[in-house]
């Protein structure tokens, strides 16, 4: 029974019509479930554009037929710099003229 009332509150649009529900005293609710399902919008989905660094580069590497390994190259090139500038900053910039070796 309580599967069976779950079942009945979704009522597709295409079935139910407010003009043959009469004078029941769901007939103004049934209405506004029509009218609702009336307002959504129809057809496809409009095409997403990317705004933002991030989003561009999602678009350019990952999204659709342009999805490449690009950014594992990006990504190991980015490690490498960041790890020499690091090594350079902590270590390798106080052994320039080469005297403590």
């Amino acid at each position: 029974m309580i599967a069976k009332r779950c079942l009945s509150t979704l009522i597709p649009p295409k079935i139910v019509s407010a003009k043959n529900l009469g004078s029941a005293p769901n007939a103004q609710r049934i209405s506004q479930v029509v009218q609702f399902y009336k307002s959504l919008p129809q057809g496809a989905a409009p095409a997403y554009k990317p705004s933002g660094p991030i989003g561009k580069y999602k678009a350019k590497y990952f999204d659709g037929d342009n999805a490449s390994g690009k950014p594992l190259l990006h990504l190991a090139l980015f490690v490498l710099g960041m790890g020499y500038s690091m090594e350079y900053y902590f270590h390798l910039r106080h052994h320039k003229g080469g005297a403590e070796h």
